[in-house]
């Protein structure tokens, strides 16, 4: 009835492959529970402890696929038509977030996203930046996808009918990190496919440090440049990209990046310290990004 998947990169699944395993066996669910571990080299991660589970398969993938193309394996390789992408960082909020989901294959959603949480209590000062944007801008209520989200999935927590899709789902050419939700949430809006918003979520526990989180988000933002460039997403796809091609065509955009230059390195000190802030954060992205088209 169900295909699990989780994809990881070298870092630990015990905990989501328990919790997913307790709430199925609960159930009496026919399912199964695909690991993909797209760090080809090194041991395998945890095989010992994972091999005691049933319906479970664990494999490393022989070279780096990326993010989209691990999707895509594992999607390819379940057995059944529904699937539940997980990420390996996440557990569920709920004892009855499998049974939830199984209510939506009942109601034959081709898209349902049960939504993503952060833990009320700051972390550790290292972490802030990562679980302050978590909080405000990836925690949405259910109402709020609902009504102004509709269309917008994450991947962490996402249930799909693989048969009502063409493969491969994910975009094969999206091999760095980043915005592979925004590309398959383009195409849902482009095809008008309703997504079932449930009031489901993962708590989201794998916090990087606020320096690697800042690093990631320029990674992204190389992949968002590649993806408008390639014509896979419009200009207007995102609120950054859509200020700056607005930005650019009223000539304020030369202004923005002068008076930024000498302040780029104090701004990315700040957003690494214990007290970042979220406004500062979009002003860097903005600047990072404009730089991209800048060095073209």
């Amino acid at each position: 009835m169900l295909s699990i998947l989780i994809r990881t990169y070298r870092d630990p699944v015990f905990d989501i492959v328990y919790e997913i395993h307790e709430q199925c066996q609960k159930l009496d669910l026919r399912y199964e529970i695909l690991i993909s571990d797209d760090y080809p080299h090194g041991e395998k991660v945890e095989e010992e402890k994972l091999s005691k589970f049933p319906n479970l398969t664990y494999w490393k993938n022989q070279s780096n696929l990326g993010r989209s193309n691990n999707l895509n394996t594992l999607i390819n390789t379940a057995r059944f038509d529904y699937v539940l992408l997980l990420d390996n960082d996440v557990l569920p909020l709920r004892k009855n977030f499998m049974s939830s989901y199984l209510k939506a294959i009942e109601h034959k959603c081709k898209v349902a996203f049960g939504g993503l949480t952060y833990a009320h209590e700051s972390p550790q000062d290292s972490q802030v930046l990562r679980w302050l944007y978590g909080h405000k801008r990836e925690a949405k209520p259910v109402e709020v996808r609902k009504e102004d989200y509709k269309y917008e999935v994450l991947v962490s927590n996402l249930l799909i009918d693989k048969s009502a899709f063409q493969q491969p789902i994910f975009d094969t050419e999206l091999t760095t990190y980043g915005y592979e939700d925004l590309v398959f949430s383009e195409e849902l809006k482009a095809k008008n496919i309703e997504v079932c918003h449930l009031d489901n979520p993962v708590v989201h526990t794998g916090l990087e440090t606020s320096s690697e989180f800042l690093t990631k988000t320029e990674t992204a933002l190389l992949t968002l440049k590649a993806l408008i460039d390639r014509k896979k997403i419009s200009e207007n796809a995102t609120p950054l990209s859509r200020l700056y091609f607005k930005m650019k065509s009223t000539r304020t955009l030369r202004l923005f990046l002068i008076a930024l230059n000498p302040f780029q390195n104090k701004i990315r000190r700040h957003l690494i310290s214990k007290q970042p802030s979220l406004f500062w954060f979009n002003v860097y992205k903005l600047y990072y990004f404009s730089k991209q088209f800048q060095n073209k």
